[in-house]
């Protein structure tokens, strides 16, 4: 852990400005021992793509070792995983192996296509343990801000205890509706909430609304209430499938309790997403049975979001210390 600790904080502070870019192809370079890294797709759309940091691209003998799936921000749509690049390097560096994801963005595909996509790559990563030398009980995910709502809904999808060890949510907007209305409410607020409203409406496929001649405002071909049928179906209905996707994105609503994954979830003190988007979820969690010490929110100093939290005094460290203790406490055998 100390060795992870020194070496992650030369590059924490290029973790939230670091150019967009999109890794595609089955290869895409390897850096030697320790940092290699390699593009690979996890599923056959061009934005299905992975790159796996800290493994030598053929099986190797010896322990199994953690792995960390970090699923990026950017409201949606901004293709920011290369922003995570010199913290996914540097983490690899001193042990794990490292995924840093892609996924659909919410401009050319709406809900649940980044979800799915987020699940889709942790079976992939699961069936080719092996390969990656990880242990399919010690996997990680960590995502930021939009990343971290992702990280959520793929981690209480289900039973995400059986192929998660914890989840790290950095500023996540765990309720994209409240994210919606409160932009609207306080005239659009911040830049960074404007984009929200925005976003979080095309990630929807639909606003959840109806506008004054009784018609939804749609976002892409993708909206509920489009399709061969949408002639066929009254205001109401498409307003009730319109609600059910909004509902849907949140992870309040699909908390199980015992079933999730331990979560650590974290917010600044000024943060444009605000901490009760957690603490609502924590609550969810709780009322269904997880053990307290296995939801934890932690609010600090300051006004920075997602990533720029891990240069906040005290949050990598608390990050870092959390992880272990998951490696300490893997999921169950699959």
């Amino acid at each position: 852990m100390r060795r992870l600790s020194v070496v992650l904080v030369t590059c924490l502070a290029l973790l939230c400005c670091t150019s967009p870019a999109v890794h595609g192809g089955a290869q895409v370079r390897e850096d030697g021992p320790g940092t290699g890294r390699r593009g690979y797709a996890y599923g056959p759309l061009p934005h299905q793509r992975l790159v796996a940091y800290g493994h030598a691209g053929t099986a190797v003998p010896g322990p199994r070792r953690t792995g960390v799936v970090i699923v990026h921000g950017g409201f949606w749509y901004q293709q920011r995983s290369a922003g995570w690049e010199s913290w996914a390097r540097r983490i690899s560096g001193a042990g794990p192996v490292v995924f840093n994801l892609d996924y659909r963005p919410n401009t050319t595909a709406p809900w649940p296509a980044q979800r799915d996509d987020v699940l889709r790559a942790l079976r992939w990563i699961g069936k080719r343990a092996g390969h990656f030398g990880v242990d399919p009980r010690r996997i990680v995910l960590v995502g930021s801000s939009a990343g971290g709502q992702l990280a959520a809904a793929a981690g209480v999808y289900g039973a995400g205890r059986r192929h998660l060890a914890g989840l790290v949510a950095l500023s996540p907007v765990i309720d994209p509706y409240r994210s919606w209305k409160d932009a609207g409410e306080q005239g659009r607020g911040t830049p960074g909430m404007a984009q929200m409203r925005l976003n979080t409406a095309r990630l929807a496929g639909c606003e959840p609304r109806t506008r004054p001649d009784g018609t939804a405002r749609r976002y892409g071909s993708g909206a509920p209430e489009a399709g061969k049928g949408e002639a066929r179906t009254s205001v109401p209905r498409r307003a009730a499938l319109c609600l059910r996707v909004w509902r849907d994105m949140s992870a309040v609503h699909r908390a199980s309790g015992r079933d999730d994954p331990p979560m650590l979830l974290v917010h600044s003190r000024h943060d444009f997403v605000p901490v009760w988007h957690s603490e609502a979820l924590r609550a969810a969690e709780l009322a269904h049975g997880m053990p307290p010490g296995e939801a934890t929110v932690a609010t600090v100093p300051g006004a920075a979001h997602g990533g720029g939290l891990l240069v906040t005094p005290g949050v990598e460290r608390m990050v870092l210390n959390w992880i272990a203790a998951r490696e300490r406490t893997a999921a169950p055998d699959r």
